[in-house]
């Protein structure tokens, strides 16, 4: 059975009350493939960390009533102007009514209107049909994506051999580098880890080798409780890039043997994710990459 079109008003997220928003998103995600129902502040929050806009997003409503949601952000990395879809959500009650393809369709004219070159999304794999109506409105799939996690004592395995430095520095420095992925997942992009850090490690000349975007989380009472890597990567000059990823991986999770640690959205084929999963991480999501050009 397809869908049947539904009269609906979509209006931007910026002219509509807070209580709308999180009404349409809750219902939205009540049935989802992890729990990400929020309260208010912490979808501010949200917003704000990664660099979602009011401007940019929209709510569905039906008569009064919001049924439906899609936030997204926009923002240029490495000269090219990118649009985040950050989340379409649709109440379990208005789905296969074409909701999810009316907040697709006003996001998709405000992207072109805004100049944006490049539209990117995450799915879960699973969510075939989320994928299927992606593929409708112009996406592909250019990645696959896992995020991985461990509770146990990082194993490290063979380090590289030579005189390497590492230091610690802020996430901006990551896209100072020439070999800096700017085609990651959005939320593992520099600019989403405002108090994140980047590790650099470089040779015995000082020329950095490669790279980690990390950030570490604190409970109440300061102490250090889990670490999350975003990104690392190595220079497409070196030899060993494993042994380099062994050694960034080394100093991030340094301390954090009993702690929780996660990667998030890496690329499934990277030697990031062959260097984790040897040191005990297993994969506890896996996602898509889609990509529309515009």
């Amino acid at each position: 059975m397809g869908e049947s079109a539904m009269e609906l008003t979509v209006k931007r997220l910026s002219e509509c009350t807070l209580n709308q928003a999180i009404e349409a998103w809750n219902k939205g995600f009540e049935d989802y493939y992890v729990q990400i129902v929020m309260t208010i502040d912490a979808f501010l929050a949200r917003m704000v960390a990664e660099s979602l806009s009011a401007d940019y997003s929209f709510v569905a409503f039906d008569g009064d009533e919001p049924v439906g949601i899609i936030l997204n952000g926009i923002r240029t990395t490495n000269g090219v102007k990118t649009a985040w879809n950050g989340g379409t959500a649709v109440a379990v009650s208005h789905r296969r009514h074409g909701v999810a393809r009316q907040l697709l369709e006003a996001s998709i004219r405000l992207y072109q209107e805004e100049g944006v070159s490049l539209a990117t999304l995450e799915a879960f794999k699973q969510n075939e049909k989320a994928i299927a109506l992606y593929r409708k409105m112009g996406y592909e799939v250019t990645d696959q994506l896992v995020l991985l996690e461990s509770a146990e004592a990082w194993q490290p395995g063979e380090l590289p051999r030579g005189d390497y430095t590492v230091r610690w520095s802020g996430p901006h420095e990551a896209a100072r580098l020439p070999f800096y992925n700017a085609n990651s997942a959005w939320q593992t992009g520099w600019q989403s880890l405002k108090d994140g850090h980047t590790v650099i490690a470089s040779d015995s000349e000082g020329r950095p080798v490669g790279y980690a975007l990390v950030k570490r989380a604190y409970d109440a009472s300061g102490e250090h409780v889990s670490t999350l890597l975003y990104q690392c990567v190595t220079s497409p000059d070196v030899t060993d890039a494993g042994g380099i990823v062994r050694l960034l991986c080394s100093e991030v999770f340094d301390g954090a043997d009993a702690l929780r640690k996660r990667a998030f959205n890496l690329s499934k084929t990277s030697v990031c994710v062959e260097v984790l999963t040897a040191g005990g991480f297993t994969v506890a999501v896996e996602q898509v990459k889609m990509d529309k050009s515009l």
